[in-house]
């Protein structure tokens, strides 16, 4: 199994999201981890450049294009909720979410 890219942790991200409470980042990581069954060998490896594994990059992507299509909102740094947007999509029961459907409301 190789490290999803964004588009694939977009609906997770909104899933991890849909208890409606305000989440800390590192809650949806493991959440979105354990949904996607991704093991350690996939989570740990760090970019030298960054100091970052390729999950928590694209996880922190994902945020950022469902924050710019107002489907979860930044409570304040590293927390997120979904947002009405969210919850409709989760409802609509869609099976992928593309990145412009993420990010443009």
């Amino acid at each position: 199994m190789s490290i999803p890219k964004v588009q694939p942790l977009l609906l997770p991200v909104l899933k991890a999201l849909a208890d409606g409470a305000e989440n800390p980042v590192e809650g949806i990581r493991k959440r979105v981890a354990e949904r996607l069954k991704l093991t350690d060998d996939y989570l740990e490896p760090i970019n030298p450049k960054t100091g970052q594994s390729p999950y928590v990059n694209h996880l922190a992507w994902a945020l950022v294009y469902l924050e710019m299509g107002k489907a979860i909102t930044k409570k304040k740094e590293g927390v997120y909720q979904i947002a009405a947007r969210g919850r409709a999509i989760i409802a609509s029961d869609v099976n992928d979410l593309t990145i412009n459907e993420a990010r443009n409301a």
